[in-house]
């Protein structure tokens, strides 16, 4: 009787997402905050081609976790 009240696709399905969703965007931050302390490194060592480098990893990770959260809440918005 449970089974027929809850379609459990639905809900492996939300759960795998979540999981999937959850350690991607704390990859993608953790490794902007890691690239930012990286590229100040390099700045203050001297090394200008390395330092900006890690800058646009930091920028680039900045936009996943930026897009992730655009799109969440647009998923949310529009159900």
């Amino acid at each position: 009787m449970l089974a027929a009240i809850i379609d459990t696709g639905a809900l492996l399905e939300v759960v795998w997402v979540s999981f999937a969703a959850g350690v991607g965007l704390t990859l993608a931050f953790s490794l902007a905050i890691a690239a930012a302390s990286r590229a100040t490194q390099q700045r203050r060592g001297g090394t200008l081609g390395s330092a900006i480098a890690w800058w646009v990893v930091t920028a680039v990770c900045a936009l996943v976790c930026a897009a992730a959260v655009v799109t969440g809440v647009t998923v949310m918005l529009s159900k």
